[in-house]
C-alpha cells in the first residue's frame, strides 16, 4: 500500500525529483496508480455504476496525460535550470526552455479543463463539488507523503 501512495504522489506532484524517478519505474506500476484514482475516485465521488462506466475512461486518460506532461514539464525544467546556470548559455536556447515551460504549465491547466468538461456533464452538482475536493485533497496528501518520503531519503543518505 505505501508503494501505492507513494506511486500516486509522484503522479499528482510535479516534485524535481519526483517525476524523474517515476519515468524509471515500470508501466505497470503507472497503471496501478492510475486504477488507484480511479478507484479512489469511484469510491469519494459517489457514482452509479452506469456513471462510473462511463467516466472511467475519462479518468484514465486525464491521469496519463497528467504523467505525460509532467514528465515533459521535469525534464524542460531541468534543461532550463541547467542552461541558466551555466555561464555560456545560447540565449535563443533559454527563451526556447522557457516557452516549453511555459507551454507545460498551460498543457497542465488544459488537460484539467479537458477532465472537468468531460466529466461534469456525467455528474450531479453535488458529485462536481466532490471531484474538486477530492482532487485538492488527493494532491495535497500526496505532497505530504511524497515530503516524508524525501525526507526519509535525504535522512538515509
Amino acid at each position: 500500500m505505501t508503494k501505492l501512495a507513494i506511486a500516486l504522489a509522484l503522479a499528482l506532484v510535479s516534485s524535481a525529483n519526483a517525476l524523474s524517478q517515476q519515468r524509471l519505474q515500470t508501466p505497470t506500476l503507472e497503471e496501478s496508480v492510475v486504477d488507484f484514482y480511479v478507484a479512489e475516485f469511484h469510491r469519494v465521488v459517489n457514482v452509479d455504476p452506469e456513471v462510473f462506466v462511463k467516466a472511467a475512461p475519462i479518468i484514465k486518460e486525464f491521469i496519463r496525460a497528467r504523467f505525460d506532461i509532467s514528465a515533459r514539464r521535469q525534464e524542460t525544467l531541468e534543461q532550463l535550470r541547467m542552461l541558466v546556470n551555466r555561464g555560456n548559455s545560447n540565449e535563443e536556447d533559454m527563451k526556447r526552455a522557457i516557452r516549453d515551460l511555459d507551454k507545460a504549465d498551460a498543457d497542465i491547466h488544459a488537460n484539467q479543463e479537458r477532465f472537468l468538461s468531460s466529466i461534469d456533464p456525467l455528474l450531479n452538482t453535488r458529485q462536481q463539488g466532490r471531484v474538486r475536493i477530492f482532487q485538492q485533497v488527493a494532491d495535497q496528501a500526496m505532497r505530504q507523503m511524497l515530503n516524508k518520503v524525501q525526507n526519509a531519503r535525504s535522512a538515509n543518505k
